[in-house]
């Protein structure tokens, strides 16, 4: 990885929305879906600036998912913090990460050694999506339990996938 991969217009876009991330719980409330809405908007131009300017690397890939998570993260936080969702709710909001967590070795060393790039699944792009709908009806205070339940088990489907990703290189027998 060099630094300079870091310094791009689309990493300038994720930077922003780790920007965001941190002032929405500072900011008064009424600008909190537009500050959302704003990150959410930088996170659909980033990966688009990074093609078709042809300077996407592993490096500013790991930027945005990490950008996408500081701002997720943070909005739900907010909201529980708010009393408009209940704090149990981070759970099936953030099951994809938190089976995600022992991926964190695979990751580090395919980074390290420049081995493969951070890809997304459909099942975890689905989830994005469900976790914004989720934030965005929270944020226009509709908080819905069935939608939250829903991604929970999107989420844990899509950390089992990216677990079954990462490790299917210990296995001699190919999956499926």
């Amino acid at each position: 990885m060099r630094f300079s991969d870091l310094c791009t217009l689309a990493s300038a876009l994720s930077w922003l929305r780790v920007a965001l991330a941190a002032a929405l719980p500072l900011l008064p409330r009424e600008w909190w879906l537009g500050v959302y809405a704003t990150a959410l908007f930088t996170d659909v131009l980033d990966g688009r600036v990074a093609r078709s300017t042809g300077t996407a690397t592993p490096a500013g890939a790991t930027l945005d998912a990490w950008a996408d998570k500081a701002l997720h993260v943070n909005t739900a936080w907010t909201l529980v913090n708010e009393g408009i969702f209940p704090g149990w709710w981070m759970l099936p909001l953030f099951i994809r990460e938190i089976v995600q967590v022992p991926l964190v070795f695979v990751f580090a060393h395919r980074w390290r050694t420049g081995v493969g790039r951070p890809a997304t699944r459909p099942l975890g792009q689905l989830t994005t999506i469900f976790v914004a709908l989720t934030l965005v009806l929270g944020l226009l205070g509709l908080p819905t339990p069935a939608l939250t339940l829903t991604v929970g088990a999107l989420g844990l489907a899509a950390g089992m996938d990216y677990a079954r990703l990462h490790f299917s290189h210990l296995r001699t027998v190919p999956l499926p």
